[in-house]
Parts: C-alpha cells; structure tokens; sequence
C-alpha cells in the first residue's frame, strides 16, 4: 500500500537546495511534519537515543554529549549540503515522532546518500517509517536531484528491512561501518 502523497509545503523550501523560513519544515504527510532539526530538540533526541530498547539495533545507547555531538554535525550537514536529517513531528498536535532524512556518507570507499529514519518506540508498527522515508526519498530525488539512495541496516532489525522494502529498495549485499555489519539497500532514481 503506497502512503499518501507528500506535501512539499509553499515557502518552505527554496528553488535553491536551502530550506527557507523560521518554521524549518520541508514537507508535510498525512501525519507527519518533517523540519529542521534545532538545537533546542537536545532534550527530546538524546532522551530517545538514551533509552537501550530504542538502540537495540545500534551498538550502544548515547550519552547527552552524543546526541548533542550528533545533533551539531546534522546541523551542519544542511550548511554544507541543504538536506540532512529532519525531525518527525505529529501535523495534529506537534508531537515528537523521531527524526529521519538524507544525508551523505562514505562507504566502502565510495561517496552515497544514506537515507535513514529512527521513529519512537511508542509508535512503531504504524507505518511511520515508511511514511517519513517516502517523504524524504521524494524530496531526495525530486527537490535535491539525488540519484541514488542507499539505507545501512543492521541484519536483525526486520521492521526497517521491510521499511526499505517498501521504497523501493534493493538488498545489495553485507556491509561494514564503524566495525559494525549492516546490510546494504539502494535505489536509484527511476527514468
């Protein structure tokens, strides 16, 4: 089942790659609000990243000063890039969801664009993931003339292989980053 379509807001993002405005929102779903990440989202991201059964597919849980160090080098992907990871947030009441996005990657020796969403346990199993990567893969290959996306998946977390699944995605192979094995996931922008 395809997700509603993705609503790229008027004056929220620019002809140019930047996303413009106070509000930082770069596209809207049925439930979903996808805007820059701030630094005053601190509190919310490093109390999900802390949190062991949210990070059971990442090596460890993250410390404050992790997620603030994480948070500073998004913040500056979208200087350097004009995309990167967006927080997730409710449309209906501005809830936090989880964050999810674009951003580039060395791999294997080679430059990709990983896309990746990480939504709150509280609300997995409710298409949230696919919802917010759909957003971000349009916006991806559509607004930044991306050509080809890849996912880096742990080989145990089943819900987003299925995530990626959905979009499109192929399975291409085992992989490593940081020491850690993953499986890889791409797509290429369609003809």
């Amino acid at each position: 089942m395809r997700p509603p379509p993705i609503l790229v807001r008027a004056g929220g993002l620019l002809d140019s790659p930047l996303v413009s405005g106070s509000d930082g929102i770069v596209a809207e779903t049925a439930r979903l609000r996808l805007r820059r990440l701030r630094p005053s989202d601190l509190d919310v991201i490093a109390a999900m990243v802390a949190d062991p059964e949210q990070m059971r597919h990442y090596p460890a849980p993250r410390s404050r000063d992790e997620a603030r160090a994480w948070l500073d080098r998004n913040l500056a992907v979208y200087d350097r890039h004009g995309h990167g990871t967006w927080y997730l947030e409710f449309v209906q009441d501005g809830g936090f969801a989880g964050y999810c996005g674009i951003r580039p990657l060395e791999l294997d020796g080679r430059t990709e664009t990983e896309i990746g969403w990480h939504v709150l346990r509280t609300h997995w199993n409710q298409g949230l993931a696919t919802e917010a990567a759909t957003a971000a893969m349009e916006l991806g290959f559509g607004r930044f003339g991306l050509r080809r996306l890849v996912a880096i998946i742990h080989p145990d977390n089943a819900a987003s292989r299925a995530v990626a699944r959905k979009l499109g995605m192929q399975e291409e192979g085992p992989t490593t980053l940081e020491g850690e094995p993953y499986v890889l996931y791409g797509v290429d922008v369609s003809l």
